[in-house]
């Protein structure tokens, strides 16, 4: 691993803060009792199980993730065993939930959070020409398609103004309408799909809807976020010799559950973009709002954070190989503006033409960046001056100068809206001091949430030389 000095600001080219602006952030700096704050916030969610116990993959990675994460941190800041104990106790709880939902015989945690309903209308051998709409729908809105099931309608007309619509699902039939009816207006009693005859239907004429609710599917920005602070676990039980006799052979298991349920499994979804590029795709399901398409950055760079730090404690090259293809692949879509970077929170190829969507936003931009710093200390892809430029999209472009009422855009491309993510943007600390200067006050400001303490004191900790990195 490359060594990282943390150096002056002076001697790495930037502007030092003026002493009265440093020191006034500075004050009410307190470790002890940050650390004793922290304990007392992770003691207080769910009898200190934080969302271990949930078995969603939506609450395990956007919930669980940020407490295993914050406890790699403690550890890093006080050397204490406890917040290593905890990831054990969390992680196993996790493990024990994986399931195989759709039968391929590797475990894993699924969500049907961001899964798409769908429907599809057809007429059947009618007598009439009334047409049934729209003969196919998706809905992606999370809280309509959740009013979707897996389901078969027949609608029938049985008489001069009245309708009967026959629900079945599985193995049970009910009635959920049986009465008048207007012809245009929307059929009573599909659930979550707004479906319309057009036409004249004869009394007898049966109508077929068919709809799916949303279904379980496994992410790899799931997968990502919450094996991130597992593999530094695993590299810091395998790599300490003070570490290795109480934990090496969790880590060991821990490790041979990532390859074998994660890594293998995602090479179904790889994709070569171009030379030396790659990353990941959504699957193909039909309940995937993009199917097969190649993931936004934070998806992909999630897992590509794992990799990184796992190639440095396995033998297995496709760590270091995929990890590799990502950065290039992320790094080729970065734009220079002044001595900034901007990037998309998506760029894809589509159809044989190239698009993209609005820039990133704050909160998977730390995401994105976390993965630029792993990947700079582990000598992949990034430089000394890419570090550079991210720190000065944070410091030049996202934030509006004041430490008195700081502000940190909710975009990457300019310092619009009020961001309240701290997390991993303080780490680039380490190549520009001010940043933790900003984000003190902001953590301040933001009245010192709790998730927020060890990067806090992780930060501080870089730049007082305190931890190693």
């Amino acid at each position: 691993m490359r060594p990282i000095p943390t150096w002056p600001a002076a001697a790495a080219g930037l502007a030092l803060l003026t002493p009265g602006e440093g020191q006034a952030q500075v004050t009410g700096f307190d470790r002890e009792a940050l650390i004793s704050e922290f304990v007392a916030f992770d003691d207080s969610r769910n009898e200190g199980r934080a969302y271990s116990d949930q078995k969603t993959s939506s609450a395990l990675a956007w919930g669980e993730s940020y407490y295993l994460n914050a406890y790699i941190k403690m550890y890093r800041v006080t050397g204490d065993a406890r917040w290593l104990d905890k990831v054990v106790d969390h992680f196993d709880r996790m493990a024990a939930n994986m399931g195989d939902h759709d039968g391929d015989g590797i475990a894993g945690w699924q969500a049907d959070r961001y899964s798409v309903s769908r429907m599809r209308a057809r007429e059947l051998h009618n007598r009439g020409t009334a047409r049934i709409l729209p003969g196919e729908a998706r809905v992606t809105n999370i809280q309509q398609a959740h009013e979707a099931v897996d389901a078969e309608y027949v609608v029938e007309r049985t008489g001069d103004d009245r309708f009967t619509v026959r629900q079945r699902s599985g193995g049970a039939r009910e009635v959920v309408h049986d009465g008048p009816h207007v012809v245009g207006e929307p059929i009573p009693g599909i659930a979550g799909f707004e479906v319309k005859l057009e036409g004249l239907p004869e009394i007898g004429d049966r109508f077929r809807v068919e709809t799916w609710g949303p279904a379980p599917l496994e992410y790899a920005v799931h997968e990502g976020m919450i094996l991130y602070p597992v593999a530094q676990f695993i590299e810091l039980a395998l790599k300490d010799p003070r570490l290795k006799g109480r934990y090496e052979e969790k880590a060991r298991s821990y490790l041979q559950l990532i390859e074998e349920r994660v890594l293998q499994k995602q090479e179904r979804h790889w994709l070569d973009v171009g030379p030396g590029m790659g990353a990941y795709r959504f699957t193909e399901s039909p309940a995937e709002r993009f199917p097969n398409r190649v993931l936004p950055h934070n998806q992909y760079l999630a897992p590509a954070r794992v990799w990184l730090v796992l190639k440095d404690v396995s033998e297995n090259p496709l760590y270091l190989e995929r990890a590799t293809r990502m950065a290039a692949h992320f790094r080729h879509y970065l734009h220079e503006t002044g001595e900034a970077w901007t990037w998309n929170y998506w760029d894809w190829t589509e159809a044989g033409g190239p698009d993209h969507s609005r820039p990133e936003d704050s909160s998977h931009g730390q995401i994105d960046v976390t993965f630029a710093v792993e990947a700079f200390r582990r000598g992949v892809v990034f430089t000394r001056e890419d570090m550079l430029r991210f720190t000065r999209t944070l410091t030049d472009q996202m934030w509006n100068g004041s430490l008195e009422e700081p502000r940190i855009g909710s975009r990457v491309d300019g310092p619009d809206g009020d961001s309240k993510i701290i997390r991993g943007w303080v780490e680039l600390c380490r190549w520009d001091p001010r940043i933790w200067d900003i984000q003190w006050a902001r953590f301040n400001r933001l009245e010192r949430p709790g998730l927020d303490i060890p990067h806090i004191l992780y930060g501080r900790a870089l730049l007082d030389g305190e931890v190693e990195d």
